[in-house]
């Protein structure tokens, strides 16, 4: 079973999909959250920001990197994908036995009794994630957006209605429990629906083809993970699950550009990468282009919210929640360059180079843990300083890794990030320009379309170019008529000025999270 070429039309109607579902499924866990957040306060929702740690460790482990593996390879048989199903449900099986074991040492390292019957309840959702990781990437490998999209979309509003019913009928952090095996059991219902299986069976054998990248690909995660997650599990066991729920709350501010933005893009680009591996000015092309509208949507968000963090908690969250304030400005900034970067991964698996991805993540690794343990001594605020800036001091190595994999000159890339950040900057010195007098929902509508206002004049004055290669882009992916350069020439060499935008109607399209947990990153949330 060999994955479809990847054409034009097929892409842009893939990034439509993707995007409705994350922006449907995130906007309907961002709702259940912050509803719940105001309910409990941050004291009590310190349980949940320790139960979604164990969450996303226990997904990952589930996975074992064989979604990713699935999608990468150029052909893969039912037996083959059934094979896989089954070491899913078998993982499943023994991972619930673990948390049942290590339940209550959890919650003593915590030092939060209250978590313990939260992870043995958890447990029973780990099944239902099984069952829905190799119909997921099954659907990804052809293309099947639609009804991944379809799946993620019920899943998130049936998950997230249960969650606020039970919050508002007095279950507390346990709301968490409803939401999520609700939304597993809709979301493996649903795809194994639309995939029509692949029934599990036990010709485990056939699966040795696939362990040498799903390996290297598990390792990478991992680390990934534990990259991403030690300031949550440090915080927890030093600072204690109130200051956790701080920092908990401002870092899913920080993931909103990630999820909405970046895993849209990289659920096509991944199998788009891989189908077109052979042609590197066609990845080329992907790349640039994408950078460009990474930059466009998420830069200009996270910095808004940087500049109006105390206005937003104020508004949204309430009082209660102040401390969290400077946390969300800093972590803002963080989530956009992450985002910016956020490709990478799937670029390096998708050309099938998933030991330098893992080469790459050993480097991000301790570079991160290091940050975050510096600043660790400082505080809550500290620890959110010392992450961003140790990713910040990755940027050099990825920017050289995108060199080297297609050859496109680290000034072109930066070319395609630095007209969002200049209008960006103007943007959030009109906002905080703003007289100290005005606090919260006051300021946020009269500094919001000051905001956007002073955006678009930088923008469209003094980077029109860009703007015009960003809508063009655009405007292609929404289905629009006018046709958007194609990225087979770029040119790489020396003398590009610029990189024109690959075409999403010539065949060679821009090209999504390609499974639950994303393959590429271990990004925090609440399931």
């Amino acid at each position: 079973m060999s994955a479809p070429a990847f054409a034009g039309r097929t892409a842009a109607r893939g990034i439509r999909w993707s995007l409705g579902a994350v922006l449907a499924k995130q906007g309907f866990q961002m709702v259940f959250a912050v509803l719940l957040a105001r309910i409990l306060g941050p004291a009590s929702y310190g349980v949940i920001s320790a139960a979604t740690v164990y969450i996303m460790f226990m997904t990952l482990l589930l996975d074992q990197g064989l979604s990713a593996a699935l999608i990468q390879r150029e052909t893969v048989t039912r037996r083959t994908a059934g094979a896989t199903a089954t070491l899913n449900l078998m993982m499943s099986l023994v991972l619930g036995l673990v948390t049942v074991a290590l339940a209550p040492h959890l919650a003593a390292f915590f030092r939060e009794p209250g978590l313990e019957p939260v992870l043995l309840l958890l447990a029973l959702a780990l099944p239902l994630k099984a069952l829905a990781i190799t119909p997921r990437s099954m659907l990804a490998r052809n293309l099947h957006f639609r009804g991944i999209g379809a799946a993620d979309i019920a899943a998130a509003a049936a998950g997230s209605a249960a969650g606020i019913a039970a919050a508002l009928l007095g279950a507390g952090y346990f709301a968490v429990v409803h939401q999520v095996l609700l939304t597993d059991l809709v979301t493996a219902a649903t795809l194994l629906a639309v995939a029509r299986g692949p029934a599990p069976n036990f010709h485990l054998s056939e699966v040795r083809p696939l362990l040498a990248f799903s390996a290297s690909v598990f390792t990478t995660n991992w680390l990934a993970y534990f990259s991403r997650n030690t300031d949550n599990i440090l915080i927890g066991r030093v600072l204690g699950v109130t200051a956790l729920s701080y920092y908990g709350m401002a870092y899913r501010i920080m993931v909103i550009p990630i999820q909405l933005i970046g895993q849209t893009v990289n659920r096509v680009m991944f199998p788009a990468i891989s189908r077109a591996a052979g042609d590197r000015e066609v990845v080329a092309g992907y790349l640039v282009s994408a950078t460009r509208l990474l930059a466009a949507l998420s830069i200009p968000l996270m910095a808004f919210v940087a500049c109006a963090a105390h206005d937003l908690v104020l508004v949204v969250l309430g009082p209660a929640w102040l401390p969290a304030a400077p946390l969300m400005a800093v972590l803002a900034i963080g989530g956009a360059r992450e985002t910016l970067f956020y490709i990478t991964p799937p670029l390096m698996k998708g050309l099938g180079r998933a030991g330098l991805n893992l080469r790459y993540e050993l480097c991000a690794f301790a570079v991160q843990v290091g940050g975050i343990v510096v600043g660790l001594q400082f505080g809550l605020l500290g620890v959110a300083v010392g992450l961003v800036g140790a990713g910040f001091l990755l940027v050099p190595v990825l920017l050289a890794l995108q060199k080297r994999l297609c050859g496109v000159r680290i000034r072109t890339q930066l070319g395609g990030i630095w007209p969002p950040l200049h209008a960006s900057l103007w943007a959030a010195a009109a906002y905080l320009a703003l007289p100290a007098a005005l606090q919260g929902l006051p300021r946020l509508a009269v500094g919001g379309p000051a905001f956007l206002l002073v955006l678009a004049a930088v923008l469209g004055l003094v980077h029109r170019r860009w703007l015009g290669a960003v809508l063009s882009t655009a405007g292609a992916l929404g289905g629009g008529k006018k046709k958007a350069r194609t990225g087979r020439h770029v040119r790489t060499g020396p003398a590009a000025p610029t990189t024109p935008v690959p075409s999403t109607t010539a065949g060679t399209s821009v090209p999504e999270d390609t499974s639950d947990p994303e393959p590429t990153r271990a990004v925090r949330s609440i399931p």
